[in-house]
């Protein structure tokens, strides 16, 4: 059997200069000249950038001078990007990716980076078709058969879960005026279904980020264990190699880096696969918390308003009783709508949360990279999740049937792999095997700023039910230590009401103490 991959790495676009743009349009429209093809590049714009810090003309003539002198502006990035340092210069030239026959797994990897913007095919709101990824590791071992059969047997599941969820919705929608209920039941037979698919289906997305983030994402790629994660890495530099030279070039996967996913890339020895416990979500436990959190932001509001020193603002602080500590948080977020976040005083405070979460939920949770997310293994031992409606509608059986062989395939590729020479990537490979329903452990460490906008989005009606039980388990568990702080922390459909019950109810006043 052959280990081509399906997946495929494309640019869809990339930032240019207005000036370059308007004369391609006029060489359309009006037969004048075309631009030279190698002023098409955002390479311009960047070294332009990098000029005006020490060149004393318009920004406008700079750019124009740098789009019509391409080499020499590319030589003016190398030197100031790899030969000063000056990194940051490669943040004005944007690019946009398409993605596409990635599995699931990979765009785990894909999408821990912070500083790149990513949009992804729902798993939640587009039935699934089938498409799954063959990866080499598991091709190399002779197990691809196998897991080819387990990718239809859990295929063939989801299409009985979907069928009997989508039966058993449909009546509950109609009687609670859902419109177009049976649509809508559909749809959430979808979101519960997906939790026995395989995390080797087929995903795709875009993406839209900078070369300097470009240049790091391809590198970490190539240094990744899993042959689909490196293939990335290629097909992405390859895309961007000829257009920006100047701003992508120092990416050689280093023995660091390839380390440090080694040391990361095992899968747990146990009775993986035999235990087969279900449960209803997620399990959630504040681990580690500054206990003088709370303080410092409060301690830096008073700062912003009285410009006083922190001692004076901090003593200031400590004298308050815990109503005028409320108080001076409400009158801080007083003006502040559902989609405002409060101000960065309140990043002065942390949280660490230890989580088993299910791969739906992480799928989401993932999307929060302004927090610090470490990952443990996906680890069978620590049972599955099952969906409240796949009980209801009597689909346990068949449920547990499939979770429960994707876990052993996946203990058997990874006991088979370490046979191998370099068994990480074997091992790393594991979990192709299995689903959407099984869980790891994350430590999620967040500041209270970030753990406001985890409860707008995450703790709103829309949210999905796996992650919106995680972000109420951290919500709750935060306030409990930090209750000042989360006193307007809500989901985005009760903040109205919840902000007229919060402020009609005290009397609010500028001075706290």
């Amino acid at each position: 059997m052959s280990a081509r991959l399906p997946l495929r790495v494309v640019l869809a676009g990339y930032n240019v200069d207005r000036g370059t743009l308007a004369e391609l349009v006029n060489a359309c429209s009006a037969n004048e000249s075309a631009p030279a093809p190698d002023s098409i590049t955002p390479e311009t714009i960047s070294a332009a950038y990098a000029r005006i810090s020490r060149n004393p003309a318009n920004v406008g003539e700079i750019r124009e001078k740098a789009r019509t002198e391409v080499e020499k502006a590319r030589r003016s990035n190398e030197n100031i990007v790899f030969g000063l340092g000056h990194a940051s210069v490669a943040e004005h030239a944007a690019f946009n990716i398409d993605v596409t026959g990635i599995s699931r797994l990979a765009v785990e990897t894909v999408e821990r980076h912070r500083l790149a913007s990513f949009t992804e095919k729902s798993q939640r709101y587009i039935k699934l078709d089938g498409d799954a990824v063959i990866p080499p590791e598991i091709v190399g071992l002779g197990l691809a058969d196998e897991l080819l059969a387990l990718i239809d047997e859990q295929n063939a599941a989801y299409e009985t879960i979907h069928d009997a969820l989508a039966d058993h919705f449909h009546p509950l929608f109609r009687e609670r005026g859902v419109k177009r209920p049976k649509t809508q039941a559909r749809g959430r037979a979808g979101e519960d279904a997906r939790y026995v698919v395989s995390l080797a289906t087929e995903a795709q997305f875009g993406m839209t980020l900078n070369a300097r983030t470009l240049e790091i994402m391809i590198r970490d790629a190539l240094a990744h264990p899993l042959a689909e994660v490196r293939d990335f890495g290629r097909q992405l530099h390859e895309q961007v190699l000829a257009l920006a030279p100047s701003l992508v070039k120092y990416v050689t996967a280093t023995d660091y880096e390839r380390a440090q996913f080694r040391r990361s890339a095992y899968w747990p020895q146990g009775d993986a696969g035999v235990r087969g416990a279900a449960f209803d979500g997620p399990e959630v436990r504040l681990v580690d918390w500054d206990e003088r959190g709370e303080e410092r932001v409060l301690s830096a509001l008073v700062f912003n308003r009285t410009g006083r020193s922190w001692s004076e603002c901090r003593d200031r602080v400590r004298r308050m009783e815990p109503r005028a500590r409320r108080l001076l948080v409400l009158n801080t977020l007083r003006a502040a709508r559902q989609w405002d976040p409060p101000p960065r005083e309140f990043e002065l405070a942390q949280f660490t949360f230890e989580v088993v979460i299910s791969a739906a939920a992480y799928g989401q949770l993932k999307r929060h990279r302004m927090a610090s997310i470490i990952l443990g293994p996906y680890d069978p031992e620590l049972g599955w999740t099952t969906p409240e409606s796949v009980r209801e509608a009597g689909m346990t059986g068949p449920f547990d049937t499939v979770l429960a062989r994707s876990a052993g395939l996946a203990e058997r590729i990874a006991r088979e792999g370490r046979k191998r020479d370099e068994p990480w990537r074997f091992e790393a490979a594991a979990p192709y095997a299995l689903c959407n329903g099984h869980r790891r452990r994350v430590v999620f460490h967040a500041t209270a700023r970030e753990l406001y906008h985890v409860s707008r989005l995450r703790e709103d009606e829309h949210a999905q039910w796996d992650i919106r039980a995680l972000a109420g388990q951290m919500i709750a568990s935060a306030r409990e230590v930090s209750p000042a702080l989360f006193v307007m922390a809500v989901g985005k459909h009760e903040f109205a009401r919840h902000r007229e019950k919060v402020y009609g109810a005290d009397d609010l006043r500028e001075d706290c103490e």
